[in-house]
């Protein structure tokens, strides 16, 4: 699969090579906060969830990607698209997401902006989509803000599969301006 480039990330698509840096991602407690429970994930957990993002990528054709520095090569964390699965209150398993999750050392300064812009506009172009979610806990301000920044717009208030309060968030194809083009 082709890496998507903004104008300062390169969005790989997720491969074994950064497993290391997920699983410290999933140990930060700042970042997992608003994350299910909100509890850090043992290496257990994180490589569960890397598989299953690994699979998504192999079944569908589309998935998370590595949110890399263009200038540094760092790992900035991840930002993708996903099939919710089972278990969200009122939300189809089949229906797709935007979903990131930033290192704390690069919040603020518009990574996931940038990335989910990217993000949003391969969903509608390469993969097709009519129409993209956001999942997040209410109380996670900067997740509603990048939302609100790629056109997303509040639909209602839910339930997770860990029974934590969620707001959604959509975007139809047709309320969808492009933003970024992306390279191979």
């Amino acid at each position: 699969m082709e890496t998507l480039e903004t104008q300062r990330l390169l969005l790989e698509p997720w491969h074994e090579r950064h497993r290391a840096v997920w699983r410290r991602i999933c140990r930060d407690p700042e970042v997992m906060r608003y994350i299910a429970t909100g509890e850090i994930w043992e290496a257990d957990k994180a490589d569960e969830v890397f598989d299953s993002a690994l699979s998504h990528w192999q079944e569908r054709g589309f998935g998370w990607r590595s949110a890399l520095d263009k200038a540094s090569g760092d790992w900035l964390g991840f930002v993708g698209l996903n099939r919710v699965g089972p278990g969200t209150e009122g939300v189809a398993p089949d229906e797709v997401e935007i979903g990131w999750w930033m290192t704390r050392a690069v919040w603020g300064r518009g990574y996931a902006d940038e990335g989910a812009t990217c993000i949003r506009d391969e969903g509608f172009e390469r993969v097709g989509l009519d129409r993209m979610i956001v999942r997040f806990q209410p109380a996670n301000v900067a997740s509603r803000r990048v939302s609100e920044k790629i056109g997303m717009h509040f639909e209602r208030n839910t339930t997770g599969r860990s029974g934590e309060a969620l707001s959604i968030y959509a975007l139809e194809r047709a309320d969808w301006t492009p933003h970024f083009k992306s390279r191979t």
